[in-house]
């Protein structure tokens, strides 16, 4: 399906040539809220008048992307930026080409939290001290955005004991005590605040002020061989996002399509923000987070992460 090129080629020549003589790109992403713009893009023909054919494999895991890049069984997938930050940190040939989720940057107001009980009696992050902690997977930004938003409250992350949960399973781990909080994003913040939990940290706007949560991106290889398709896939997802900024009922609308989230819970959640470029501030912070953490050793080259 991909084929080498010269400087010279177009975008049909590049990669494999789908219907009409569009480009295709197979992209893979769990099926969450931030793929929305994506399937808009889809229905109003924008990845279209930019050249490409979209091909969405919500199948795959975002935290079990990476393989699936590297070996080109997809072109582009999602990604936390604390993942690829850590991948590019053991020499792998990761690309973060635009972002696929990002900070509100409103504390109060943004897309994921750290939640407790509403009757456990903790009010503030630091008082978790000691306590069981929930986030999806240890080495990844919710493990960051729980430890920064203790940290943040002048609290010591280190006392507090994080374990690995689904995000599914956070509302029921909550109401039972399971755990004594946990770091959970939308649409399970708002099912947690339905079962009783309540948010007592914003930690994506502790980490850094402009966030990239997540990124589309690909592989080192693939943007050398196909810069035209790569160039074209992010200005077709900036255009998107230009949209999806501007109508954000059809967001909610068209959410329910495509995964499992109701219409009465998709008009009632709060929505990603839709950020055009990759936040290097945001990623140097997280590398200095990740070097704290204990997840990476030495700082990646962030100019060879973040395509320019």
């Amino acid at each position: 399906m991909l084929v080498a090129c010269g400087d010279d080629a177009s975008p049909a020549d590049e990669a494999g040539t789908g219907d009409e003589g569009l480009t295709t790109v197979r992209l893979a992403s769990a099926p969450l809220g931030h793929l929305a713009p994506i399937r808009i893009a889809q229905e109003r023909g924008i990845f279209a008048e930019h050249g490409l054919d979209v091909e969405v494999d919500t199948e795959s895991s975002d935290l079990t992307s990476v393989p699936s890049v590297l070996a080109d069984r997809v072109d582009f997938a999602t990604g936390d930026l604390t993942t690829l930050i850590v991948a590019r940190s053991k020499g792998l040939d990761v690309k973060a080409v635009v972002p696929a989720s990002a900070s509100t940057g409103v504390p109060g107001e943004d897309y994921g939290a750290l939640v407790v009980a509403g009757d456990s009696g903790i009010t503030r992050p630091s008082q978790l001290e000691g306590r069981t902690v929930s986030v999806n997977i240890l080495t990844n930004i919710a493990a960051a955005a729980a430890r920064e938003a203790v940290t943040a409250d002048g609290g010591d992350a280190d006392a507090v004991d994080l374990v690995e949960l689904p995000f599914p399973q956070v509302p029921a781990a909550i109401s039972t005590g399971q755990v004594d909080g946990a770091w959970v994003v939308e649409p399970f913040l708002s099912a947690a605040k339905a079962e009783g939990a309540v948010p007592i940290g914003w930690g994506f706007t502790d980490l850094a002020e402009d966030l990239t949560v997540s990124s589309w991106y690909t592989s080192g290889s693939y943007a050398e061989q196909n810069p035209e398709t790569v160039e074209a896939f992010r200005d077709a997802v900036r255009e998107a996002y230009a949209y999806a900024r501007e109508h954000e009922d059809e967001v909610r609308e068209i959410i329910p399509t495509f995964t499992e989230i109701s219409p009465e819970v998709a008009a009632s959640i709060t929505i990603t923000g839709w950020r055009d470029e990759v936040s290097r501030e945001a990623a140097e912070k997280l590398v200095g987070y990740a070097l704290r953490d204990g997840l990476i050793t030495e700082e990646p080259d962030l100019d060879e992460l973040i395509l320019p």
